[in-house]
């Protein structure tokens, strides 16, 4: 609405950053999100969203990137590769995402997320390519440019409906 409004409507101010549906937090300067948002190619990292519970001595996961599995992490476990993890539960339920990481004694949870963003894809890149048919031709176009052909297409199909139901009732 705010393009239609106004054709130099900075795209920026209305949508920040990409969103995805498991959460989690876009590591990525102005300018990169600019060049995607601009050409419809580029990427961004995704990282998964942690806090620590001392009480408990546990890490909570409440958002993680796209393409991460709790598999990869319980892999690494049984591997021995880390040891500072006594458990880990899928605790997901209806108050959404929440996978529990109970710590050895010790262990140091900001060192260990740092371990397990390098180690496992709860630290991800995400790439963006933007290719659309448009007059069934492959075009990457950049998001200004998207919103435009689907006003464009938004247009044309009220147009063609009223014109059909305007032929109905002459009928």
């Amino acid at each position: 609405i705010a393009l239609m409004k106004d054709p130099e409507h900075q795209i920026l101010s209305t949508l920040p950053a990409p969103d995805f549906p498991g959460g989690g937090q876009i590591i990525c300067d102005i300018n990169a999100l600019n060049q995607i948002y601009n050409t419809g190619r580029g990427g961004v990292r995704v990282r998964a969203r942690y806090s620590y519970d001392s009480d408990a001595n546990c890490i909570d996961i409440t958002q993680i990137p796209p393409t991460t599995t709790i598999e990869e992490i319980i892999e690494l476990v049984k591997q021995g590769k880390i040891k500072e993890i006594a458990d880990i539960r899928d605790e997901t339920g209806l108050a959404g995402l929440k996978i529990t990481i109970d710590l050895k004694r010790g262990a140091d949870p900001d060192k260990l997320m740092l371990r397990l963003f390098r180690m496992t894809p709860l630290e991800d890149s995400f790439a963006c390519n933007f290719n659309i048919l448009i007059a069934g031709v492959p075009r990457v176009l950049g998001i200004r440019e998207i919103l435009q052909e689907w006003t464009a297409f938004r247009i044309e199909c009220v147009r063609r409906r009223t014109h059909y139901d305007l032929t109905r009732k002459k009928e």
